[in-house]
């Protein structure tokens, strides 16, 4: 949603903004879209207890056949001979590059964490948040407004996924197309556990996500393997992870069984 209200202000909206302000105003529009998307789960989870795992993986259909609709039909460009996409982005609207494909999302990311580090450690209500995360039940006693810190976490996340859009239509693509949608979401997912929920982590962990998924392309080139390769590594890595933490805190216990008239005469069998 993120990337559709970048998009849109880029293609429809750039010849009536001063150049200058161009990418401020994709930035502004990328957070506003993804926050008021996350706050439909958000509201359903505070006011009616709905899961949000199940409606926020609903909601990604609908706004991926949303896009899918506008780079197909009404802002698909009449110019691309039949290419599934939007007209290019003008250069005002383009994200600076570095080197390559490394463009300033990196630098939006790396704020983006020290913000959310400084939030959970320093303000109080970032441990209302740690809190209601460690033990909800415990939250609720002590008198911390838990719907209210549930619809603050989405408004939050859901802006910094708004970015996330913008940053790979603006700095990637150039454009609003079809491989936009392919399940960066879901690859979060994992990148946030194996990262222990840590905003430094995070960074660490997805930097080695994304060399993970290249090599996973790389390996299909030079070695005609599929490229399903690095999905199932990334499924593998979650897997170990996830079990590791199962013997972190819980610990295997053998007990033998006795007899039961006398548990120290092992004569019963």
């Amino acid at each position: 949603m993120g990337a559709i209200a970048a998009s849109f202000i880029a293609l429809f909206l750039e010849e009536f903004i001063p150049p200058i302000f161009i990418l401020p105003a994709m930035f502004i529009s990328a957070v506003l879209a993804g926050a008021l998307w996350g706050l439909i789960p958000a509201s359903l989870k505070a006011i009616l207890g709905v899961n949000e795992i199940l409606t926020t993986l609903m909601m990604n259909y609908i706004a991926i056949l949303l896009v899918e609709y506008l780079y197909l039909g009404p802002w698909r460009d009449p110019e691309g001979y039949g290419f599934p996409g939007t007209a290019p982005f003008p250069e005002t609207a383009l994200l600076p590059r570095f080197t390559g494909r490394i463009h300033f999302g990196i630098i939006l990311a790396i704020l983006a964490a020290t913000l959310l580090w400084f939030i959970q450690n320093y303000t109080k209500r970032g441990y209302e948040i740690r809190l209601i995360g460690q033990n909800p039940r415990a939250a609720r006693y002590t008198g911390i407004n838990i719907g209210r810190n549930i619809l603050i976490v989405m408004l939050i996340s859901g802006g910094l996924a708004g970015v996330a859009g913008m940053a790979e239509v603006s700095g990637i693509a150039l454009r609003l197309y079809s491989g936009l949608t392919v399940g960066y979401g879901y690859t979060a997912i994992i990148v946030a556990w194996l990262a222990n929920l840590n905003p430094w982590g995070i960074l660490i962990v997805s930097f080695l996500m994304g060399g993970l998924f290249v090599g996973g392309d790389q390996i299909q080139i030079a070695m005609q393997t599929p490229a399903a390769v690095a999905q199932v590594l990334q499924g593998a890595i979650l897997f170990f992870m996830l079990g590791g933490t199962i013997f972190a805190n819980y610990k295997i216990r053998i007990i033998r069984s006795f007899g039961k008239d006398n548990p120290g005469d092992d004569s019963h069998g």
